[in-house]
């Protein structure tokens, strides 16, 4: 391999072949300089599991013990993790069923002894809940549990004249042992990274990508500051207080999460996986010793920092020295903990950060320049102490109002190699989904539309249906309850909903905010897609003053469209954001909290819910080993995995069966029975649509058989010829690196409507739209994607009779054509498309559903208003003009925006 032009040695060979998405399938990786021995291995040891095992072989235990026997596991198991009661528990143990016949129980089950010898029963070691407890309580165990009893001393006085004091109690695990279970957990053996690399799009390095947190410029860095052959355990905390109870009262947890940047964030992204651990409960307290107003506020943004403070304590020495620790791979390394990320909403990020809510928690910016598009200095950690005390001595420097500071001890300052403010991680969640798109860009676009709320909402109405999208039946003014699903669904035809009634600046600001989003959520990123996410937002920020003019706003001074300026920096150095996003942290609370403190008697809950969390924990820990000891035995650990499927929102099909299609195109799911056998041609004109059929199939027998004359089979097809008919189909979309490293599910409907049985109500047809070609893949230059593509409606899929060819392997579709993919519309940046058209009628064809590449989602041309006949169930047929909606899905948006951008 030739040498390349820059500095890092390139370890992968050239691969030529290059993703749809346009990225190489393996990038060519620049590694850390060999002297700096980055990951050395000190020594081999036991890993985890193979310590274990050998313990438990030294003391003669047999295989499930403390639990006699796999049944007996399986049922210890079940009980703890189905979420059963500790009183539900009890009366299921005292079920004559499962305890073992004493002989006191004689004169009980007299009249039954006969029935109760030859059943079978679930005889168990543990007779009651405190018996099943403690062999649960004896199994191998992670990180303890500590709890600190703080008083706090208030400034406001009791009725007796005493200054009154609340006791607060601090629960938490050390860090450091945290981190020794996850990077030697066997499980991520094949999923940990031990030293930095820098991945490049080509041999010569011109073209940085980043990915994984390895790949940014912080780890890279930060390892120039340690002796050799140190390890770096990036550390990712992650903070959010969070509601336990569902429909009265105030109780609250605050948890406090970790995990660290070796393991791959495909991995960390999953909660069944616990590749995230629970460190700490900060307690939630309203510290009503102290009077109210700025005093007490002060005081709780104290409280939260002294917290973290006794929490990362260990790390101080841990990252300055290092710790030796065994790895998943069997390999002691001398680890160094440091804290790179801090994942937050920007409430919880400003507390981190130790400035008030209407600041930037990262940068110097004023909060009068928040709303220009202007980069300003980081902020530094040192200056910032440095002004904190400061002011403590009273004397009042300017930086510090400036700033928007607190004062405060900030739990970071004595934390070694950390820079806070770098730390504070792009929020998608809050910051761009509710806060820069929901918050602000609909609300501010629907008072500049003609039509208004009203307009908008009859839109979103009659909006065309596809699997991967919600349809708002009642339009989105009258929704009350908003989540984060909501908010992405709504993104996904925003732009589309508001063409034609919008101008043509409020339509490219609101292009400009979801082209942001979107190329935010790149799950890999190069330099040339930053530049795309950079000029999307400069594209906001020279269209922004539509809102000025419309008397919408009068400033853009708001943090959370400021925070979109260090997006690009931050996946520089930390990687991309699909790693550090607080739905993750949202979606934690329920293990780590809500069904802790749903399985509590309520009182002092956050010790019982600690106690339920190391149980949890030492199950599902004891199940992974037996997994890894005993191969042979089945566990059920991750069968039920409650992650959602990427990709998630499309219908799943209910199949029975698989088939796959040729090497050289998209593999594709159907039935392996048709569930409309017997469909005549008649049904097929009448009910599916699929008008001029018999001469759609004679053209594409002939072209197949390369014969004018048809098979004798199919020489006599009239109205009551049947054919076998498939209600829906599925491709699978090819991984692309910016959206998922596995292919996605994309089902394709083809249901006439059904009509109303009993108990079963009437329900639409749904005749998807999708991108397909005249003529097979092989034809069209791969390197193209969209080469040869076209816009076609589905109307029938079905498989033709054997006795029609034997070269008919795959079933065939009934396509209506639409206009060729060619101009973009330069307000929107769609592709728009028209009814295809031969002699005055649809142009329809059938080909095989090897040629369909996936579905797609066509939003009509509405005009200034819409047309009140049009709804969502027959707008498809009354328009006559449509957009290709790039936003459906990320994918959709590489393939129609960011390759046509290119």
């Amino acid at each position: 391999m030739a040498e390349p032009v820059n500095p890092y040695r390139v370890t992968v060979e050239e691969v030529e072949d290059v993703e749809a998405g346009g990225l190489p399938r393996r990038p060519w990786a620049g590694e850390y300089p060999e002297d700096a021995r980055v990951g050395a291995v000190l020594r081999d040891a036991h890993t985890i599991f193979e310590a274990l095992r050998e313990k438990r072989r030294a003391a003669g235990e047999g295989s499930f013990a403390p639990f006699e026997s796999r049944e007996e596991w399986d049922l210890a198991k079940w009980l703890v993790t189905s979420g059963l009661s500790q009183d539900a528990i009890d009366e299921y143990l005292t079920l004559p069923i499962v305890r073992k016949i004493q002989p006191d129980d004689v004169n009980l089950v007299t009249a039954h002894t006969t029935v109760f010898q030859t059943r079978d029963r679930t005889q168990v070691s543990f007779k009651n809940k405190y018996a099943f407890l403690k062999k649960v309580d004896g199994l191998p165990g992670g990180a303890q549990w500590l709890c600190d009893e703080w008083e706090i001393v208030g400034d406001v006085k009791d009725e007796e004249g005493n200054v009154k004091v609340e006791e607060v109690e601090l629960w938490r695990r050390d860090p450091v042992e945290c981190i020794r279970e996850l990077i030697g957990n066997p499980d991520f053996k094949d999923h940990l990274k031990y030293a930095p690399e820098k991945l490049f799009v080509d041999k010569e390095g011109t073209g940085r990508m980043y990915d994984e947190m390895w790949t940014g410029d912080w780890w890279w860095d930060v390892q120039s500051e340690l002796p050799q052959g140190s390890t770096v355990a990036p550390i990712i905390l992650s903070s959010d207080k969070t509601q336990l109870s569902r429909f009265s009262g105030d109780k609250q947890a605050w948890p406090v999460y970790l995990s660290i940047g070796n393991i791959s964030k495909d991995i960390r992204r999953q909660p069944s996986k616990r590749a995230t651990i629970l460190v700490g409960y900060i307690p939630v307290t309203k510290l009503e010793c102290f009077a109210k107003g700025p005093r007490r506020s002060l005081e709780g943004y104290r409280l939260f920092h002294e917290c973290m403070k006794t929490i990362l304590q260990p790390l101080v020495d841990a990252a300055n020295a290092g710790v030796e620790m065994t790895c998943a791979d069997g390999g002691v390394r001398r680890v160094h903990p440091i804290v790179a990320a801090y994942v937050a909403d920007h409430p919880e990020q400003c507390l981190v950060s130790g400035c008030q809510e209407n600041f930037c928690p990262k940068c110097g910016v004023h909060s009068s320049n928040l709303g220009l598009p202007v980069y300003s200095v980081m902020k530094d950690q040192s200056d910032v102490w440095s002004i904190i005390e400061e002011q403590a001595r009273g004397e009042k420097p300017t930086e510090f109002k400036e700033l928007g500071l607190r004062l405060i001890d900030p739990f970071w300052r004595a934390l070694p190699y950390c820079d806070i403010f770098s730390c504070i991680t792009p929020d998608l969640l809050h910051q761009l989904h509710k806060g820069v798109f929901k918050d602000h860009t609909v609300s501010w676009t629907t008072e500049c539309l003609e039509g208004g709320a009203e307009e908008l909402d009859r839109r979103f109405k009659a909006m065309p249906s596809h699997p991967a999208l919600r349809h708002f039946k009642k339009g989105i003014s009258l929704v009350t309850q908003w989540t984060g699903t909501e908010y992405k669904q709504m993104e996904k035809v925003f732009a589309g909903a508001i063409t034609g009634a919008a101008d043509a600046d409020t339509l490219r600001a609101v292009r400009a905010v979801l082209d942001f989003i979107f190329y935010a959520h790149f799950h890999a990123h190069t330099d040339d897609s930053l530049a795309r996410l950079e000029a999307a937002w400069a594209t906001f920020h020279q269209y922004k003053e539509v809102f000025v003019r419309h008397g919408v706003r009068e400033h853009f001074n708001i943090p959370k469209l400021h925070s979109a300026l260090h997006y690009a920096l931050s996946i520089r150095k930390l990687g991309t954001t699909d790693g550090y996003n607080t739905e993750t942290s949202e979606r934690l609370h329920i293990d780590y909290a809500k069904r802790g403190y749903a399985a509590s008697n309520k009182r002092a809950y956050i010790k019982q819910m600690a106690t339920w969390l190391n149980r949890q924990e030492a199950v599902y820990r004891f199940d992974r080993y037996l997994a890894w000891a005993e191969p042979v035995i089945q566990t059920s650990a991750g069968v039920l995995d409650e992650d959602a499927e990427e990709g998630g929102g499309v219908d799943r099909m209910e199949v029975d069966g698989t088939a796959a299609g040729e090497h050289d195109s998209l593999p594709y799911v159907i039935a392996k029975t048709p569930g409309l056998p017997g469909t005549s041609v008649q049904q097929l004109v009448r009910e599916f649509g699929c008008t001029d059929f018999v001469p759609a199939l004679e053209d594409f027998l002939r072209k197949s058989c390369r014969s004018r004359q048809l098979p004798a089979a199919a020489q006599h097809i009239n109205a009551r010829t049947r054919f076998a008919v498939y209600r829906r189909m599925a491709v699978h979309l090819p991984p692309l690196r910016q959206v998922s490293r596995k292919p996605i599910k994309d089902t394709i409907r083809a249901v006439p409507a059904q009509r109303a049985r009993p108990l079963c109500p009437s329900s639409p047809a749904h005749f998807d739209t999708v991108l397909a070609r005249e003529l097979p893949a092989e034809e069209y230059d791969p390197l193209h994607p969209l080469e040869g593509l076209s816009v076609a409606r589905v109307r029938a899929i079905f498989r033709l009779p054997e006795a029609y060819g034997r070269q008919f392997k795959h079933p065939v579709a009934f396509v209506e054509w639409f206009t060729s993919l060619r101009g973009l519309d330069p307000d929107t940046g769609m592709f728009k498309v028209s009814k295809s058209t031969r002699n005055h009628r649809r142009r329809v064809s059938i080909i095989p559903i090897t040629q369909i590449q996936q579905s797609c989602h066509l939003i009509p041309v509405w005009g200034k208003r819409i047309d009140p006949t049009w709804n969502s169930r027959n707008v498809l047929d009354k328009a006559s003009r449509f957009y290709v909606n790039p936003y459906l899905r990320d994918h959709d948006f590489v393939l129609l925006r960011y390759l046509q951008d290119k």
